[in-house]
């Protein structure tokens, strides 16, 4: 009779623990789920005030759109830690009756499952921070237009100093130049306004706006790359108390796949990033094409320093 009652109590643990899994879950992905909401409620209504807020900022060091930015980070962390918070004691501290293999294998699927619907909240977040930090940012294809314009309008009214023959301006300067007169060849003294003078200094800013997007895929990389190597080491911790096989065997395959995604992340940098370099030049060289060779050895001492870190 007693290893009848014995089987008996073990499957009613069974029963009674997977729905209290099953609970837990779904409360936990409800409690995620307006979570949710309310960080994209709360991003949606913030940004239109942040913009707005960078542009009539007034201040030098644009203080009030600082201190508000810095308010908004500050909830969407809140939010975050509370979740945190929440998946620490409601997931990862879920107590099990015993230490049997049935209910281990359904812990680790439970557990996957919530930090899965977890990670999808930490990506939203991120998301919106980085929206919120992209709302600061000065608008250097306006002032690039601005040069252009000025271009067009002023390149046929330079005239020769001696025989006021006119000198057709061919390209932008951004420097005094010194320009030779076809009718007489008195060499004349052009000097550039101060929005053209500022050429080279907009042009790799907006070279450096127009490829953030490649930037930013880079400098996720290293994260992600970190975020794999703390997954493998919990996992690993997991290992030394484990006693299931069928769970063993699961940990280990997990343990694997993300060390080969964290081994093909590493390996992508430095493509990435000279992907990255190469486009940021390319556009600068078309804004200002004056100064390509110099930008190409600029260029390549770049990718050798960080070739060689």
């Amino acid at each position: 009779m007693g290893f009848f009652s014995n089987k008996s109590n073990n499957s009613n643990q069974l029963t009674e623990t997977k729905k209290e899994m099953e609970e837990t879950k779904a409360r936990f992905f409800s409690f995620i789920e307006k979570l949710e909401q309310k960080v994209e409620e709360f991003s949606a209504s913030s940004l239109p005030e942040l913009v707005e807020m960078n542009q009539t900022d007034t201040d030098e060091y644009k203080r009030s759109y600082q201190r508000m930015k810095a308010a908004v980070i500050g909830q969407l962390d809140n939010m975050q830690q509370k979740a945190l918070e929440v998946k620490n004691e409601k997931i990862k501290n879920f107590e099990l009756a015993n230490d049997s293999h049935e209910l281990n294998d359904l812990y680790y699927d439970f557990r996957n499952e919530c930090y899965e619907r977890y990670n999808k909240l930490e990506e939203l977040i991120d998301q919106s921070k980085e929206q919120i930090n992209d709302t600061y940012s000065e608008n250097y294809e306006t002032k690039y237009q601005s040069i252009l314009d000025e271009f067009e309008a002023t390149k046929n009214n330079f005239h020769c100093s001696q025989c006021s023959s006119p000198i057709e301006i061919t390209k932008i300067f951004f420097t005094i130049t010194y320009i030779t007169c076809p009718s007489c060849q008195t060499k004349n003294t052009f000097e550039p306004s101060t929005q053209a003078k500022q050429l080279e200094h907009i042009g790799r800013s907006l070279a450096e706006q127009r490829t953030k997007h490649l930037l930013k895929e880079f400098e996720a990389m290293p994260e992600k790359a970190h975020e794999l190597y703390l997954q493998i080491h919990d996992l690993e911790l997991d290992l030394m108390n484990e006693k299931n096989k069928t769970v063993i065997e699961k940990t280990k395959n997990k343990i694997k796949e993300l060390e080969q995604e964290k081994q093909f992340l590493e390996e992508q940098q430095p493509i990435k990033y000279q992907h990255y370099l190469r486009a940021m030049f390319d556009e600068w060289n078309k804004i200002n094409p004056a100064l390509t060779e110099e930008h190409e050895r600029f260029y390549n001492r770049l990718l050798t320093d960080y070739n060689n870190n």
